[in-house]
């Protein structure tokens, strides 16, 4: 009992300094709530919908909500309504646009593959290197690797345009400040400026017709140029058909995707094909390969394949590349629907002031210490000292509880809190059970010392019936069920299988070791009464001493009778 108590302290402990801490749902901090509703053209409300075109939704709107970093977001569907809920969030307009714009799928060149965004570590040693080599190559402080290779390029070309017949490189510096751009101190400093450079565009600044630094799911950092464009049409997801996944003949996962016909379609793709195959300046050859293609939607390429024809069919095209069934599957949804699948109109906006939240949340509390507080009242008046590992495996429920949820990052909703507040009742449940069977079997005859453990086996096993049958209820509520009711039935059946744990390796050791110490010779104390037991053994109980006390002069006469 003590080593379970103790392992659970540590790991509160732990836990704490670690500055894990459980996260408040919406109700209880505050934030947004909206329900979106597909809808058509006209703004009507559309009663049949593909179910895969609404879990997709769900999906790119949880990516959306991910980027912009709110923590512990639900998205849950019920029937053909979307509802975001978003904790801590206080701007209601900018959680509409957020998770209802229907994000266009755009064609972008790749420019250049960059180096991982450094840490801030890296970044202090980057900039050391950085400065030591403009240093020892006497570079003022405001001039860049790159200020100097645009001077050399200038220069190549004014030479070109001046003399075309003359190819032979000119000797020495070309620019204003006579550096040898391929010594090794200007590369290091080239290189150190370049991943310095590398930071990731911000989702609000992404614009079409401008170069962006983006990731894929990877990791893989791609600096890519403006969406292709040729005269007013550009290359979106508009431009696609359709797209489907499936294994080549090599057994590898594939994305094939078809492309509409005409100006708008295959003819648009294959001008940005041909551009990249030729490695043409908009579309530049990648590490010795031909240029890539990326396919970006809100802000992350989903892939950016490498160009190998100039031409292609337009239902003749094969993405391949490290796929596996779900990544390929994840593309070809994303080519097919280009972005939103659907068109999403938010019903309903609810805004949850923080205030309100944490007068909630503080109800919440005050309810389950109430609970708490007659719970041990009631036990204490019954069940006298056994009252005490009651609460002492409820204590250890309650700390690897909250363990758990700082660790799972599960959000506690006021649901949530009401599933914990009934979990008490059945912790007291399965203590009440244990103590009425023990006591059960010292009215009929038996001492606590020598009942205490079989009849604590017998009663656990009722618990355990007991128990299951509310893991049951539990588990069929969270998964028919959405929003408060779920979060009601997890932590309702979490707290259930920890009562199963605390009672059989906190309370039932802790009654057996009172069982074999002095104080069960006084069934008072484990709320008993003398009277209820059977006569033989309040023969006993009135001829023997209290715990602790001596035998008085009249017992010592009796004996002696």
């Amino acid at each position: 009992m003590l080593i379970v108590m103790g392992l659970a302290v540590l790991l509160l402990v732990v836990t704490i300094v670690m500055g894990k801490s459980p996260t408040l749902g919406l109700d209880l901090q505050g934030g947004v709530s909206v329900n979106l509703q597909p809808v058509d053209e006209s703004g009507a409300v559309l009663d049949d919908v593909d179910t895969e075109n609404l879990d997709e939704a769900i999906e790119i709107i949880r990516k959306r909500v991910d980027a912009v970093g709110v923590t512990e977001p639900e998205v849950s569907r019920q029937g053909n309504t979307i509802t975001v809920q978003l904790p801590g969030a206080t701007d209601q307009q900018d959680v509409i646009d957020l998770v209802g714009t229907t994000a266009r799928l755009r064609f972008r060149p790749v420019l250049a593959i960059l180096p991982p965004e450094p840490t801030d570590e890296q970044r202090a040693e980057l900039e050391a290197t950085a400065e030591e080599m403009r240093t020892q190559l006497g570079l003022p402080a405001d001039v860049t690797a790159q200020d100097v290779i645009d001077e050399e390029v200038a220069a190549a070309q004014a030479q070109l345009e001046a003399d075309p017949e003359n190819t032979t490189p000119a000797e020495g510096p070309q620019n204003s400040y006579g550096v040898d751009v391929q010594s090794d101190e200007f590369q290091q400093l080239a290189a150190a400026e370049t991943q310095l450079a590398t930071q990731l565009t911000a989702r609000e600044d992404i614009k079409a017709d401008q170069e962006v630094v983006l990731a894929d799911s990877s990791g893989t950092i791609y600096q890519l140029g403006p969406t292709f464009t040729s005269g007013d049409r550009t290359l979106e997801g508009e431009a696609v058909e359709d797209a489907t996944a499936g294994l080549n003949q090599q057994g590898e996962w594939v994305v094939n995707p078809v492309f509409r016909g005409g100006e708008e379609g295959i003819d648009l793709f294959n001008e940005a094909a041909t551009a990249c195959y030729n490695g043409d300046p908009t579309c530049p050859a990648q590490q010795g390969s031909r240029g890539q293609l990326a396919i970006v939607l809100d802000g992350e390429v989903l892939t950016a394949p490498s160009i190998n024809e100039a031409t292609f069919s337009r239902d003749q095209i094969q993405i391949s590349g490290a796929f596996d069934q779900e990544s390929a599957q994840s593309v070809a949804v994303a080519l097919r629907y280009g972005s939103l699948p659907l068109n999403l109109q938010p019903q309903q906006a609810e805004t949850v002031s923080a205030t309100l939240g944490e007068g909630a949340l503080q109800a919440g509390l005050i309810a389950g210490a109430v609970g708490l507080a007659a719970v041990f009242m009631y036990m204490a008046l019954y069940y006298r000292m056994l009252a005490l590992f009651t609460f002492a495996s409820l204590s250890t429920s309650a700390m690897l509880l909250w363990v758990a949820m700082s660790w799972l990052g599960a959000a506690v909703t006021l649901a949530g809190l009401v599933g914990l507040v009934v979990s008490i009742g059945i912790a007291v449940d399965s203590s009440v059970v244990a103590f009425e069977g023990l006591k059960e079997d010292v009215r009929k005859g038996s001492t606590v010392r020598s009942v205490t453990h079989k009849s604590l086996t017998r009663s656990y096993s009722t618990v355990v019936k007991a128990d299951t049958s509310s893991l049951i209820g539990a588990a069929v509520l969270y998964w028919l069920s959405v929003g408060p009711v779920r979060g009601f039935a997890f932590y309702l059946g979490t707290a259930t299988l920890l009562d199963l744990f605390s009672h059989y390796f906190v309370l039932k050791p802790g009654v057996m070791s009172l069982a074999r110490s002095r104080f069960a010779s006084n069934p008072k104390l484990l709320g008993i009464a003398i009277d209820d037991l059977e006569p033989e053994m309040q023969a006993k109980l009135t001829l023997a001493p209290s715990p602790g006390s001596t035998p008085t002069a009249s017992m010592a006469m009796s004996k002696e009778a």
